[in-house]
């Protein structure tokens, strides 16, 4: 039996989130689902929906949406950044059922990572 219904990855900018993701959506039956509860979009920018909830209807109820993540087919999650949707980490950090991922980066490398995004645009 799966121990978890879904999952969160914490992480921040420029710590590799995106390379991550990538990576577990080439696994059948797992699917990182973007930046779910990024106030400024769903998932990612000019995405309109995820699994059929919009953000509008994420913004006035986040727990319909982690309930349409957990019963969609496979196991499936998102990314959480600091400034994402505070009552998900609520929802998140005390749910036993929900795997937490802490992806970290060293802050130099972060900052180069940064720098060279800023110069290459």
């Amino acid at each position: 039996m799966n121990n978890f219904d879904y999952f969160v990855v914490f992480a921040e900018m420029r710590t590799g989130s995106n390379f991550l993701e990538s990576n577990i959506n080439t696994f059948d039956g797992l699917s990182c689902l973007g930046e779910a509860f990024n106030p400024h979009f769903i998932g990612y920018p000019e995405k309109q929906n995820i699994l059929g909830i919009t953000q509008k209807q994420r913004d006035a109820d986040p727990n319909a949406l982690i309930e349409k993540i957990k019963s969609a087919d496979g196991l499936n999650g998102f990314r959480f950044f600091n400034n994402h949707d505070p009552r998900v980490l609520d929802i998140c950090l005390t749910d036993r059922r929900c795997a937490k991922v802490i992806l970290t980066r060293n802050p130099v490398e972060s900052f180069v990572s940064w720098k060279i995004a800023a110069a290459t645009g």
